[in-house]
């Protein structure tokens, strides 16, 4: 048995379970835009009433008279959008999401691959060590 592809495989269980619990923060970051979107879209729609988020799973009833947002751009900088502007920031996020969640799922089905030939490989020489093979067939 070699220590060294049995490392290597479980190099790669650890990188598909990072892998993993990445595309669950993407999926669930993807949910909640999604779901400001849908608030924004109802803003847009003339609904004056909404529940804000004060924390905590509290929300509260606010009545808007400005149509205008504060978005934070990073850093604590408030910057003020209008509702058409806040939603093509929100889709712009949701599509960045969107391709990371992909390039996530390509490099997984590329790790599972390998990590199958590995595994082939290892039972192989396994079974080649209970004949007493030595030798390696060469095509």
């Amino acid at each position: 048995m070699n220590q060294e592809e049995v490392l290597q495989v479980q190099s790669m269980e650890q990188e598909v379970n990072r892998l993993n619990e990445q595309l669950q923060l993407v999926e669930q970051n993807i949910a909640e835009l999604t779901s400001l979107g849908e608030s924004l879209g109802e803003l847009e729609g003339g609904s004056k009433e909404v529940l804000a988020n004060i924390g905590k799973k509290i929300f509260i009833p606010v009545t808007i008279t400005d149509d205008t947002l504060l978005v934070d751009i990073g850093k604590d900088i408030m910057v003020k959008k209008t509702i058409p502007q806040t939603k093509t920031i929100v889709t712009t996020q949701i599509e960045g999401l969107h391709e990371v969640k992909g390039h996530i799922a390509q490099r997984l089905g590329e790790i599972e691959k390998e990590m199958h030939r590995l595994i082939m490989k290892i039972q192989k020489e396994h079974s080649h060590l209970h004949h007493d093979h030595d030798h390696d067939h060469h095509h």
